[in-house]
């Protein structure tokens, strides 16, 4: 209430689905008085003159509501809330205002929003993939072509938590990370964190994905397809009800042979499904189901190797509303993982995860204080099986228990500052009986139980001081715990996907963030920020690459310390015929271990990223994107000698060759850099949209190195490499009906 005028105030939420609506319209009709919704729906009109309004919501892709007011003192305050219906409208102008209302509301260090038509826009090779777009953003770094793994801010890809629909997914990347599981129609919404995540996320040390399945609309769909895969997808909606489906499948398999005299068996397949079901105004529930199975065999090809791999979740979620401004969530799901390697009769290794999850959440949202406080308990069965004949064979079984809470307050108490606190405490229960069996006996060599009870607290702070209306100032710092990682070798440039919870002597892995930053936004809701950053961590896990298979339990992990460093900057352009981001990024990364330290293999120094996009207009579109990063790091060979001996069974000098290694990680690969480019145009017909693609992949042919080898043929042994993708041209069709 103010001194000299009303207050009109309220809610605006979706009419189906009772979700808050950001960056909603609210005006008076007829008058210059007006706002937007906040984050939690919530909106607010002060000194408002006593009389008769109409008051309009207004919002894209929404169908308008206005209703007449009477405000018949300038003491009195007005509760007014809406509930939107969606219907086609086009409002460019309230992307702006969400933006607007993001910048104002929300503590928006190192968090990242992605939307369905800038994925779409990025030159591809195969299929359009989220994870290659957020490795253009600034903090994010890779390693090679052949993977999509997210590097962040010098942590590994075992540090990311990626959520779909809230439950864990373990590996959201097909064979070698080529491409990620997620399907760009079959997401809603993508939230990137790259540090400082609020309390609501835990168990990992580096950054967050959080994506959310697509919501249902009326009926639809599409089909596309491409040089290696076709993707489809139907949607609808019946009453209460609501549904959507997409699958993929590729078809390396049938494709390869026909250019290539070789056989390559493998392809992959993903589904991915949402459905929902409005059970009164204020509840509603959804499920999620996906699936996705990558299968290699080259056997047929003398070869002896097998790989496979698969993810499976289901997860249900029931929103409620509690009454304005409460709402819960609840989410009840299962998360499976399976992976196997074969190599000829020689090494079997086998991964399996089954994770059951509950979790909840309550939020009181208001306009200037919201209160969030919630729970999870996982109960994971975790298998890590290696049969390597003729020396061991070792079994990694557990089922720990993981449980936390956490209470959360974001609190504006002036214009000018903005910030958020909260705390998290989790408690971490292993339980391992640990069998070594030797494989050509298969006796049993020892049994034992592994116990580990771990009580964890995280303080996490984040705060924005407002220098002026577009410029802002932001800090963030917070302690993270992580239970479990991942088998990586250090040399390797394509990481492997099987994990290990912490167990025995290993403790859990653990990281502090100290994050500052500068923001400035501007008119039409484009952005420029900066960044700087460092990253302790405490205690990391690292594969043991000198292991002694017979004692796998004690020695698989070299247990450490690590720190990273370094700045983000990136400039975005959101608005008009040319759209698209530059980002770069300064980075330092150092693994500390009892004895030396080194920069890790995923090392960075500089890296940047240039896409754009153009609207040539008759829907005509061509997009670039070029890349520049520094050399990574390895460990490679500088020389050798000869070390002579005298053989006393032929009477002679003879020698042998001893090779002179560098230091670990000291030597660096050349600088990669690649250029892609695409078109597409779309036509639109009565019965829908079809649209056709091209884009080239390394424009000019540029060889990135991927690994060294020397050709032992010559001598003295020559230096090859192995590089990455080369000049690559790429079609596809896509029809939306």
């Amino acid at each position: 209430m103010t001194l000299w005028g009303a207050t009109i105030t309220g809610s605006v939420v979706d009419k189906e689905t009772g979700e808050a609506i950001a960056g909603c319209s609210v005006y008076l009709e007829g008058t210059n008085i007006g706002t937007s919704t906040a984050s939690n729906g919530y909106y607010r009109l002060d000194r408002v003159p006593r009389g008769n309004y109409n008051l309009v919501f207004s919002m894209i892709s929404y169908k308008e509501i206005k209703r007449r007011v009477a405000l018949e003192n300038e003491a009195s305050v007005l509760y007014e809330n809406a509930r939107l219906e969606r219907a086609p409208i086009q409002m460019p102008a309230v992307e702006v205002s969400s933006r607007r209302i993001e910048f104002e509301q929300e503590v928006t260090a190192s968090s990242f929003r992605i939307d369905k038509e800038a994925l779409k826009h990025i030159p591809v090779m195969v299929e359009r993939d989220l994870f290659r777009t957020l490795m253009t953003l600034p903090g994010v770094t890779f390693v090679s072509d052949f993977t999509s793994a997210l590097y962040v801010r010098g942590g590994s890809p075992d540090q990311n938590l990626v959520l779909l629909d809230n439950m864990v997914l373990y590996n959201p990347f097909h064979f070698g990370g080529f491409l990620s599981t997620f399907m760009i129609d079959a997401v809603e919404s993508v939230e990137f964190l790259t540090g400082g995540f609020p309390v609501r996320y835990g168990n990992r040390l580096s950054a967050v994905l959080d994506v959310e399945s697509a919501d249902p609309q009326p009926l639809g769909g599409y089909l596309s397809t491409s040089l290696l895969a076709t993707e489809g997808a139907v949607w609808g909606r019946l009453g209460k009800f609501g549904g959507i489906v997409t699958a993929r499948r590729t078809y390396f398999d049938k494709v390869i042979p026909i250019f290539l005299d070789f056989d390559f068996p493998y392809y992959f397949y993903d589904i991915h499904g949402k459905g929902s079901w409005r059970v009164t105004p204020k509840t509603r529930i959804e499920g999620t189901f996906f699936n996705t199975k990558d299968k290699l065999d080259l056997a047929n090809q003398n070869i002896p190797i097998g790989a496979g791999w698969e993810n499976r979740l289901i997860t249900l979620r029931l929103i409620q509303e509690l009454g304005d401004p409460w709402i819960a969530k609840v989410w009840i799901g299962w998360s499976g993982y399976m992976a196997h390697m074969q190599f000829s009769d020689i090494l079997s290794d086998t991964n399996r995860i089954d994770d059951l999850s509950l979790r909840s959440m309550l939020v009181r949202a208001g306009e200037t204080s919201t209160f969030e406080a919630g729970s999870e308990v996982s109960y994971t069965r975790f298998i890590y099986k290696t049969d390597a004949e003729p020396f061991a064979a070792y079994n990694i079984e557990g089922w720990p228990l993981y449980s936390s809470l956490y209470l959360s307050w974001r609190y504006k108490p002036l214009p000018v500052f903005l910030f958020q606190a909260g705390g998290r405490l989790s408690f971490y229960y292993g339980s391992y009986p640990d069998t070594l069996r030797d494989s050509l006996t298969g006796d049993v060599l020892g049994v034992d139980t592994l116990i580990r009870r771990d009580l964890q607290p995280e303080l996490r702070l984040s705060a924005k001081y407002f220098l002026t209306a577009d410029d802002a100032f932001n800090l963030s710092v917070g302690n993270f715990y992580q239970n479990l990682a991942m088998i990586m070798p250090q040399g390797g440039r394509i990481p492997t996907n099987f994990w290990i919870p912490a167990f025995g002597r290993y403790e859990a892995q653990q990281a502090l963030h100290f994050i500052v930053g500068y923001e400035h936004l501007f008119a039409d809701g484009s952005r420029a920020r900066i960044e700087p950053y460092y990253k302790h961590y405490p205690y990391l896990l690292v594969f043991n690459e000198e292991l002694d298979i017979a004692d796998a339990t004690w020695n698989i992990f070299t247990p450490g310390a690590g720190r990273a460093w370094g700045a983000d900057f990136s400039i975005e352009k959101a608005s008009g015929n040319l759209t698209g981001w530059v980002s770069y990024s300064l980075a330092f990364s150092r693994f500390i271990s009892d004895t030396l330290e080194f920069y890790t293999n995923f090392d960075r120094r500089h890296n940047l990223n240039v896409l754009g996009t153009y609207d040539l207009g008759k829907n005509w579109r061509v997009n670039a994107h070029l890349t520049f990063a520094s050399g990574m790091p390895y460990a490679g060979t500088l020389g050798r000698y000869r070390m002579w001996y005298w053989d006393s069974v032929r009477q002679e000098w003879r020698y042998y060759w001893i090779t002179i290694e560098a230091d670990r990680n000291s030597l660096r690969f050349p600088a990669y850099h690649r250029l892609d480019i695409g078109a597409s145009k779309a036509w639109e017909f009565r019965w829908g949209t079809l649209t056709v693609r091209a884009d080239i992949i390394n424009l000019y042919n540029h060889k990135n190195v991927m690994l060294y080898y020397y050709d032992m043929s010559n001598e003295p042994p020559v230096q090859r490499s192995v590089n990455m993708i080369p000049f690559f041209p790429s079609v596809g069709v896509e029809a939306r009906f």
